[in-house]
């Protein structure tokens, strides 16, 4: 949890960043390619905090019943379902922006591929779809038994993502072994 917490970290400061007007004269025009990965990890931001919300209400600690009042979740249950389909969308238009550079983005479509097979997969579809109905329904053990799918998402998209930070490090790490005598500064622009 706390190496996905520091990678979400890392991409918000580059968010930041890009955001942020150029200091000294400098314009600093971003990768196009850079601006529709953060653009994407944005929407994966917040199919984390949905997820999350979702859990920590539905899968509550033990001896807990789960919250079960009609309408609960439903924000977050309709913004999960709302970026699923977006997030399909940007994956698409990704993968033909570096169609051409496939190698020198292999971690990131590595990571998309997986991040693909969740949102495609019946787990998160059935979270998107049923999961409302049976809060509203107000069948509790229904509504466990989704918290605990929403972990398990939960659980993946964080492998996921530390899996991609590790290996953009490891990038990192090769670069500066093969460009010892740069400055930190540029060697940090690997982690879109």
């Amino acid at each position: 949890m706390k190496e996905r917490i520091d990678c979400l970290n890392r991409v918000k400061d580059l968010e930041v960043q890009l955001s942020q007007p150029p200091e000294t004269g400098k314009v600093h025009v971003p990768d196009e390619k850079k601006r529709a990965f953060l653009e994407l990890m944005e929407t994966v931001h917040r199919i984390v905090d949905s997820l999350q919300n979702i859990n920590t209400l539905c899968n509550p600690m033990v001896g807990e019943e789960p919250h079960v009042n009609p309408g609960a979740n439903s924000t977050d249950i309709s913004r999960l379902d709302t970026d699923r389909e977006l997030l399909r969308k940007q994956i698409i238009s990704f993968r033909q922006l570096v169609v051409d550079n496939t190698d020198d983005l292999s971690p990131h479509l590595s990571f998309l591929t997986q991040l693909d097979g969740i949102l495609r997969g019946r787990v998160l579809r059935t979270i998107c779809q049923e999961l409302q109905n049976i809060i509203d329904s107000g069948d509790s053990e229904s509504v466990k038994k989704h918290g605990e799918l929403s972990q398990a998402v939960l659980q993946q998209v964080d492998g996921f993502i530390c899996m991609l930070d590790w290996e953009l490090k490891q990038d990192q790490e090769a670069d500066r072994q093969i460009l010892p005598n740069q400055p930190d500064d540029v060697n940090n622009d690997n982690m879109f």
